[in-house]
């Protein structure tokens, strides 16, 4: 059931309205064409939330047809489509620069309002931004970079600064257009749009209205209008109260104000937007669904639902659906009806306007919402289709929703893979239309309980609850033991009784035990086995042992090679993360090549010269055994009895690698102390080892000291050396882990 994860040659790119998109990286879509399909293939997207996913299906050669429902979703996938230029941007927005605007013209007016005196030399600049705390009248600061002094940075707005701000207009008739564009007087949804509107400050709001009534006076060219169109939407992104102040990952989902804010200068946010809309250097043919199988490679668009999309005879030939499943996105939807609105006005919004009476998307809704998609996928047009899935900032209950929402349906999960780092799942289903479900919710739920123990055995090593519970529902829903019958009949508690049902085996003492973390949530800490017999050696180690030999083999590599080799090795939920990888690869091989990832082998760390290392490491202890009159025997462990009572008083495991023995790990130890003993350049994967593995930490913390090959040479060649003076510079040196200041890529 697992398979290799298919990685992306690069990031997702940064796209206009990017936050609120599924990332998806660069090349992962094309590598799974490329994979499974035949040339002439056909595909459908059915969700079309993310312009990128059709685009590259159909830079790779293939038709695809993508059910795009929001007026939003469709003009972002029409624009990026076109390839727009650079000057063809500019062109239109310096046709709504030069636009009047009372007696001046309209950019002159619109900068004018972000007009602020620099604190530093005083003069009249225009700030990038102005922030805002939740709730204020006034902003507290502007972010600037003024071209005269060089002054850059935040400068606080003084009650001086305040009066010398630029006047607004009244809001009030602005603020009306903004409503009547969307519903009218009496509509009942008139509430939810005033409200929604809140999320716009006074001056955004004005600009924007302002803009959108220019737009409709300007006598362009339909072109020009979309681009323009275009960047006014980024404007709109740019203008509401959602861009958290300072900038984390700033991903909102409910329509709700920042405690601190920034104000963005939408005259600037639309210059900037420019590049966002310029991903392709070579135009997609983009066509409306004309009811006919495509003949052609190209995106061809159905506007509305997927229940509403007629397939024709032809679409037997369907050979693969590619899907980009959507997270539940409050605040997206609700601004997409107000963009839709202020742009094409009300009968554009008539396919969304129902999102404005919906103020939560909870997972049982969104679990129904994805169900239905599977219904319209579960028929004859797609009996020969291949399905898969891209679960993007994946989730416990967003994958819970997803997998129930297919095996419901009888789409049974065939192969999963999935990356931490990327925060994505990807999932291959197999139509079953006799599926049944018949799982009653047995509160032991051995189900979970088996998948959880394999993955746990597997791994080696204790795992988050996040893991944890994926490898639980990937397990159950490959079993199509996932689906409940009895929480299936009631739809609106479906997610949530299942998800408690599944919670059951962490709250079992005699089960699982957690091992780090705090006991607020499930999903704090980590998870391990209370019966950890029968475990792998933890995967960590397995994943340096399969590093080192493919250094070995090849003495150069690129990090490209390591990975590929590395999912293969490990593939499904055991794909290693990044800083795995790093971490196992800078401990033996150094970067030669830091724009190709190049890497290479050191000398040193060939297996005959450290197998020489162990040996001379091991003599020297013997040495100096001899000369503190212990009595040295053994290998692995080394052992020194005091001569005089031959009890034993050091065991000295001696490795040339960060992987610690199997009888390391045997806690009943019988000497005062054990020292693990291994080469300095092995010390940091270790300590990261430790960092990771609660388990791991204990054992080495609580039983052991660790010392480095070269303290052990030093310690031999100090002709003063005692018994007090080794017990004290042996525990001298521990390994501490330090981040890598380098990337995998």
């Amino acid at each position: 059931m697992h398979i290799p994860y298919i990685p992306g040659d690069a990031p997702s790119p940064k796209l206009p309205l990017g936050r609120f998109l599924p990332p998806i990286p660069h090349g992962m879509v094309t590598a799974w064409c490329h994979e499974h399909l035949s040339p002439g293939d056909w595909v459908l997207e059915p969700f079309g939330f993310n312009p990128m996913v059709p685009i590259e299906i159909a830079s790779a050669g293939y038709p695809v047809l993508v059910t795009v429902n929001n007026p939003i979703h469709a003009f972002l996938l029409q624009i990026l489509a076109s390839a727009p230029a650079e000057e063809e941007f500019i062109a239109a927005l310096q046709e709504l620069a030069t636009a009047p605007k009372g007696d001046e013209r309209m950019e002159p007016y619109i900068r004018s309002l972000y007009a602020v005196s620099c604190a530093d030399c005083k003069r009249k600049i225009e700030a990038e931004a102005f922030l805002w705390n939740k709730g204020d009248e006034q902003p507290f600061a502007a972010v600037v970079a003024c071209p005269f002094c060089g002054a850059r940075g935040e400068q606080i707005i003084t009650e001086e600064s305040i009066e010398s701000l630029t006047p607004l207009p009244p809001k009030q008739l602005h603020q009306a257009r903004a409503l009547n564009r969307i519903a009218d007087i009496h509509d009942p949804l008139r509430p939810q749009v005033e409200n929604a509107l809140n999320a716009y400050p006074t001056r955004p709001l004005i600009v924007l209205q302002t803009i959108i009534n220019k737009l409709e006076g300007l006598n362009q060219t339909p072109r020009r209008r979309e681009l323009l169109t275009a960047l006014i939407l980024s404007a709109a992104d740019a203008g509401n109260t959602l861009w958290a102040y300072p900038l984390p990952r700033n991903r909102p989902r409910q329509l709700v104000i920042s405690t601190v804010y920034q104000e963005k200068n939408l005259w600037k946010a639309m210059e900037e937007a420019i590049r966002t809309w310029q991903v392709l250097a070579t135009p997609i043919p983009l066509t409306d669904w004309q009811d006919q199988a495509p003949k052609t490679p190209g995106i061809y668009r159905f506007q509305g639902r997927i229940k509403a999309l007629n397939m024709p005879p032809e679409s037997e030939r369907i050979s693969g659906v590619i899907m980009a499943v959507p997270r539940p996105n409050q605040a997206f939807w609700t601004l997409s009806a107000l963009w839709t609105g202020w742009i094409w006005g009300k009968e554009a919004v008539s396919p969304i306007r129902q999102v404005l009476s919906r103020q939560r998307y909870d997972w049982n809704w969104h679990t129904n919402a994805l169900t239905g998609v599977f219904e319209e996928l579960n028929s004859s047009a797609f009996a020969s289709a291949r399905f898969w899935g891209l679960v993007a900032e994946n989730e416990p209950m967003l994958l819970l929703s997803t997998l129930l929402a297919a095996n419901s349906i009888g789409f049974t999960l065939q192969s999963f893979a999935q990356s931490i780092d990327d925060e994505l799942a990807q999932c291959t289903w197999e139509r079953n239309a006799n599926l049944k479900p018949t799982i009653q919710p047995d509160l032991k739920n051995p189900s979970a309980r088996f998948e959880i123990t394999n993955y746990l055995q597997q791994k080696g090593e204790p795992a988050s609850y996040e893991q944890v519970h994926t490898a639980a529902i990937a397990g159950m829903a490959h079993a199509n033991h996932l689906v409940v019958e009895i929480f299936l009949q009631n739809k609106n508690q479906f997610a949530s009784e299942t998800q408690k049902w599944l919670e059951l085996p962490f709250e079992d003492q005699d089960f699982l035990i957690r091992v780090a973390g705090g006991t607020a949530s499930l999903e704090t800490g980590q998870w391990w086995l209370v019966n950890d017999k029968n475990v792998n050696t933890p995967m960590i180690d397995r994943l340096e042992s399969q590093i080192y030999e493919h250094l070995v083999s090849t003495r150069t590599t690129t990090a490209i090679e390591v990975k590929k080799e590395a999912f293969q090795a490990f593939p499904g939920i055991f794909t290693p993360t990044d800083s795995e990888l790093l971490n196992c690869l800078e401990s033996y091989a150094d970067l030669i090549d830091d724009a190709e990832h190049i890497w290479r082998l050191r000398d040193s760390e060939l297996p005959l010269v450290r197998q020489q290392d162990v040996q001379d490491v091991e003599a020297s202890l013997i040495k100096i055994a001899g000369h503190l009159n212990y009595q040295a025997r053994g290998h692995q462990p080394l052992v020194w009895r005091d001569a005089q009572d031959n009890h034993p008083k050091y065991h000295f495991y001696v490795i040339s690698s960060a992987m610690i023995p199997k009888q390391v790990q045997d806690q009943t130890l019988v000497a005062q102390k054990n020292i693990l003993i291994l080469p300095g350049s092995r010390a940091n994967l270790l300590a990261y080892k430790q960092q990771r593995n609660p388990v791991l930490r204990a054992l080495l913390d609580h039983h052991f000291q660790v010392a480095k090959f070269r303290l052990i040479r030093d310690l031999e060649a100090n002709p003063l050396l005692t018994r007090e003076l080794f017990d004290e510079q042996i525990r001298v040196d521990p390994p501490e882990y330090r981040t890598s200041q380098l990337v995998l890529f």
